[in-house]
């Protein structure tokens, strides 16, 4: 082997090793959510896993709050299982807050022909790590969900593990609560 071909193939291999270090030290809030979306997307549980606070909690739009180390390890897992794909789209950046549309398709969604849909999400991030996820749909995105299940296609089909008329009962007091509160979910 060329001595000089040895060494750019050494000092790439450096390089690469280096950009994902620094990557993975990157607690930018918006990096964090990033990996995090990028990891779930491709089914890697345990990078996913690894971007939660020890005390995160994820709110999700149902307004089911899930706690707990193993109950963020199932929710993840769940979420992988039923090939949720999430796109963040308009994202934004204040201090640790970071908000966004997202656009997600899961198994449920597709099978009731509303894939993607639209939710609005805040994460915050602290030390690297997500402290805190909250989602909820916007009215309009219910209403076309909820349209959805009454057609003959949509008839028994459990939209994440629900029948559609509470998955939409439960989604509306959520997004109620939200655009409710005093957070900066408002949009």
């Amino acid at each position: 082997m060329n001595l000089g071909i040895g060494i750019a193939a050494t000092v790439m291999l450096g390089l690469v090793g280096f950009s994902q270090a620094a990557d993975e030290q990157n607690t930018d809030p918006r990096s964090v959510l990033q990996r995090y979306v990028d990891a779930q997307n491709a089914g890697n549980l345990e990078a996913a896993f690894a971007l939660w606070a020890e005390d995160g909690a994820i709110t999700n739009t149902r307004g089911r709050r899930v706690t707990g180390q193993e109950n963020l390890r199932r929710f993840i897992q769940t979420n992988i299982a039923r090939q949720t794909r999430q796109e963040p789209e308009s994202v934004e950046a204040v201090g640790d807050k970071v908000t966004w549309t997202n656009r997600e398709s899961n198994d449920a969604y597709r099978r009731l022909s509303v894939a993607p849909v639209q939710q609005n999400s805040e994460i915050v991030v602290q030390g690297g790590k997500i402290k805190s996820w909250v989602n909820y749909f916007p009215s309009g995105e219910i209403a076309r969900i909820e349209r959805a299940c009454a057609t003959p296609q949509g008839q028994g089909v459990l939209t994440n593990d629900q029948p559609c008329t509470q998955f939409i009962e439960q989604a509306k007091a959520q997004t109620a609560s939200v655009i409710g509160s005093s957070t900066s979910h408002k949009r």
